[in-house]
């Protein structure tokens, strides 16, 4: 069980550096765009990819007591702040 763990959590990792790297690419994106819908379009990405990787980064936080209740606290994180869809 120690070694799925230890994957997940190396999985995890890898999920969270490669949304930190769109972070730092959409924030380049952004600083170029002239002010308008296009920029406030992708500032809203951007700050769901910002909750995103924080929620990422809280479940991976969590020790592995507390694995077993990682399903409930993200139901509960995503029940406070759920995320927006655009249609």
């Amino acid at each position: 069980m120690n070694g799925l763990i230890t994957i997940q959590i190396i999985n995890m990792e890898e999920a969270i550096d490669i949304l930190k790297h769109s972070e730092v690419v959409l924030m380049k994106k952004i600083k170029g765009l002239q002010d308008g819908k296009p920029k406030w379009a992708a500032s809203e990405k951007l700050r769901q990819l910002r909750y995103a990787i924080d929620v990422l980064e809280a479940h991976n936080s969590l020790d592995e007591l507390e694995s077993e209740n990682a399903d409930e606290l993200l139901v509960d994180i995503f029940t406070q702040n759920p995320p927006k869809y655009n249609a």
